[in-house]
């Protein structure tokens, strides 16, 4: 039996975000590409997740292997444990969609959970990261489960 994928959808991972990983299919849309881009972090594919960066996106000013070798080194030690997807909104009238998503992410014994709106745009290839706001989970007074997009924009 394949292993579940790390994405949280109920597929192997196989049959998830390999095939995104691998370059034989694109995210359909942007709750799928931020679903696809948490399973490169669990699966330190950092190239994967320079790929998926929008032209805009301040990173892409860096030369792609410093950002890659930039991220794996930043990986080490991080457990990526789960994402929960709270709520989405679809393209707006710039083309921007956004995704806010929680995320358990331990180093060691110290929790590095956060909530992050993050904003994605298709730029004709497909659907790229242009930029998140993310907050501890020390920021959150609530279970950050019971959140939304339009909550945390009031």
């Amino acid at each position: 039996m394949s292993a579940p994928c790390p994405c949280g959808r109920d597929a192997s991972y196989e049959e998830c975000c390999a095939p995104f990983h691998e370059g034989r299919a694109e995210p359909t849309n942007a709750e799928i590409l931020m679903r696809s881009r948490f399973s490169a972090f669990v699966k330190r594919k950092a190239t994967y997740l320079w790929h998926t960066l929008h032209k805009d996106h301040d990173e892409r000013e860096r030369d792609p292997n410093v950002f890659v070798a930039h991220m794996k080194a930043g990986l080490a030690g991080l457990v990526y444990k789960s994402l929960d997807i709270l709520d989405t909104r679809p393209p707006d009238h710039e083309g921007v969609a956004r995704v806010l998503f929680y995320a358990v992410v331990l180093h060691g014994a110290k929790d590095l959970s956060f909530v992050e709106i993050s904003s994605f745009a298709n730029d004709g290839s497909g659907w790229r990261y242009l930029f998140g706001m993310p907050k501890g989970r020390a920021e959150i007074k609530t279970d950050p489960r019971k959140l939304t997009i339009a909550a945390i924009d009031a």
